[in-house]
């Protein structure tokens, strides 16, 4: 028998027909509701001729709809194509093309981008919005859901089908499609809940990020497949994030350092009851130790944490740091997954002895095998059978990895190396600073130089040799930045990843 996503819906329909599946800004589906509600979509879509040769984009905040058009479209066995909302409409356009996206769901808050492309979609054969406001251009996702069958749709569907192709590598230039399969999913399922004990069939799970990012799927995908409850927002608000976690006794929440930081400004303002929480888990790798100690003693106490590391190539999840975990350093992301390998090479890729820093390289049935329509990409990425994450770091004798930087990260002033990651956690131990970024910035004399952009606390007014004096008291001195800029706030991502190439673009002519 095959383990899909489709088939997990349609089981937990029928054993927990009244439990809450999914929440988002006041919307909730029962399993009964959200397979029903999918399968009508699903039955709709067929009428329209689609087919696993389709490619179904969407673009859309988070929304119960969306949710609904993921699953629809995973019964079918057609391949879904998240958009990033905060693309512009060249960006949109682009990134349609080269997924060769067929059908393109949309949410009626984005129908004038969607307008000011569509005659530029020739291969765009539907255009399907929900929400309030329909365009006349587009049919409606709630004429179609109430026009479709309510019986299981009959499509075949594999392990090896293509669920998702998602957008990667973003900050560095423009995305390429990785495609992941029900396998891929299926593995990293296994992996969340076996090792890091979420989700399971009691949790009510709180998600405030996007749901066109890899590992965001990830976790809608489990909590169905496990019969979990799944919240999300349309759009990322601290005090109603509490807020829902007291209403709804959240038991487990995903984010990083970004939401930790705002939530935990927010709890200061104002009492919330956070007890209900069992655990929290931060992805992007190790948290600041400060940081790490307010949120399990401040915002969740009494909640285990969970650190971990991964990327969209790789379903999302590679390591877990556990709460029990015992690594001879501080600062690790935890040891890698079951189903996987974590290795670190050097520039020929030949394997490094632990404790010394190279690339991260990861192996499983939680890698995807190729990117879409892009064989230099692929050959390149997954050369010898393994992912080339671009990630470096290292490995203790206990098989504990430890993240320094990006390899565009590294900064070479003078012949040595040196990790933006370092010096940026190094920043964040000055009592004034509230976050910081660093990039190496073109030298005369060493090359790269090192510069940091700050962003202070509010009220603090620090001079910049003040924070370098702070940095080498941490630091050797050559890592020590030679300027600091002072800023409002840094360039991020929807998920919280800061932009280095938008900072490198703006200070790169520094000296």
């Amino acid at each position: 028998m095959e383990m899909v996503y489709g088939d997990a819906l349609r089981r937990n329909a029928r054993k927990f027909p009244d439990k809450t599946a999914v929440i988002c800004e006041g919307k909730r589906r029962t399993y009964r509701e959200f397979n029903l509600r999918v399968n009508r979509l699903a039955n709709a879509l067929q009428k329209l001729g689609l087919s696993p040769k389709d490619h179904v984009a969407t673009l859309s905040l988070n929304a119960v709809e969306l949710m609904e058009v993921y699953f629809a479209n995973l019964k079918l066995g057609t391949p879904i194509v998240p958009l990033n909302v905060r693309y512009l409409a060249p960006e949109c356009l682009r990134y349609l093309r080269l997924m060769d996206s067929t059908v393109l769901v949309f949410q009626d808050r984005l129908a004038d981008l969607v307008s000011s492309i569509r005659d530029q979609l020739a291969r765009v054969k539907a255009f399907i919005c929900f929400g309030e406001k329909n365009p006349s251009f587009a049919q409606s996702l709630e004429d179609l859901i109430a026009g479709g069958s309510e019986e299981e749709p009959a499509a075949e569907v594999s392990e090896r089908s293509p669920a998702f192709i998602i957008a990667t590598g973003g900050t560095t230039g423009f995305p390429k499609g990785a495609v992941l399969t029900h396998r891929n999913f299926l593995w990293n399922t296994i992996n969340t809940t076996a090792e890091g004990q979420n989700p399971l069939l009691e949790d009510v799970i709180i998600y405030p990020l996007p749901l066109y990012y890899g590992a965001a799927v990830s976790r809608l995908l489990s909590s169905i497949y496990v019969g979990s409850t799944f919240i999300v927002m349309q759009d990322f608000d601290a005090r109603k994030c509490l807020q829902i976690i007291e209403k709804e006794k959240g038991t487990a929440i995903i984010g990083n350092a970004t939401i930790w930081a705002s939530l935990i400004a927010e709890k200061e303002t104002r009492v919330y009851d956070t007890s209900s929480m069992k655990m929290w888990y931060s992805a992007m790798g190790a948290l600041p130790l400060v940081m790490k100690e307010k949120v399990s003693q401040f915002l969740f106490p009494g909640a285990n944490p969970f650190i971990g590391y991964g990327l969209t190539e790789a379903t999302g999840g590679v390591t877990f740091l556990k709460p029990h975990d015992t690594p001879r350093e501080p600062g690790s992301s935890g040891r890698a997954v079951y189903s996987c390998e974590v290795k670190i090479v050097d520039e020929a890729d030949r394997e490094l002895p632990a404790g010394e820093v190279g690339e991260i390289l990861v192996r499983g049935p939680i890698v995807i095998d190729q990117y879409y329509n892009n064989p230099e990409e692929t050959a390149k990425t997954f050369r010898g059978g393994w992912l080339h994450t671009g990630d470096l770091g290292k490995l203790d004798d206990l098989g504990f990895l430890y993240i320094v930087s990006r390899l565009k990260d590294m900064i070479k002033s003078g012949g040595i190396n040196i990790y933006a990651l370092e010096v940026e956690e190094a920043l964040t131990r000055h009592p004034q600073v509230a976050e910081a970024a660093v990039i190496g910035v073109p030298h005369e004399k060493w090359g790269e130089a090192v510069m940091a952009i700050v962003v202070l606390k509010k009220g603090q007014n620090p001079s910049e040799q003040e924070i370098i004096d702070h940095c080498r008291k941490h630091l050797a001195s050559y890592k020590k930045p030679t300027a600091v800029a002072f800023v409002e706030s840094l360039p991020k991502t929807p998920i919280g990843k800061v932009m280095k190439n938008v900072l490198r673009d703006q200070y790169g002519k520094s000296k």
